[in-house]
């Protein structure tokens, strides 16, 4: 069955943002995101996010290093804020 995730975009046009993303957690397979320049961003982290839920780090081609760290900061801000 389908879920709805969340994905953390690090690098590209779209850096910083969090795209909401239908992804069936049978299919072995990460989510992948096309960014606004036509590029394929990969999921390279997944954190759980609940009992139901999921979020990942999906990588630009382009990003930095800086762009990385900054998105693994957000990540584990926005998992310690949701944790209750």
């Amino acid at each position: 069955m389908e879920q709805i995730v969340e994905c953390f975009i690090a690098g590209g046009p779209q850096h910083g943002l969090v795209r909401l993303q239908l992804w069936d957690p049978q299919y072995p397979a990460p989510p992948v995101v096309a960014s606004n320049d036509g590029k394929v961003c990969i999921a390279a982290a997944r954190l759980p996010a609940g009992q139901c839920s999921k979020r990942f780090l999906v990588l630009h081609p382009q990003a930095t290093g800086q762009q990385i760290l900054a998105m693994v900061a957000r990540l584990r801000t926005h998992a310690m804020s949701t944790v209750a």
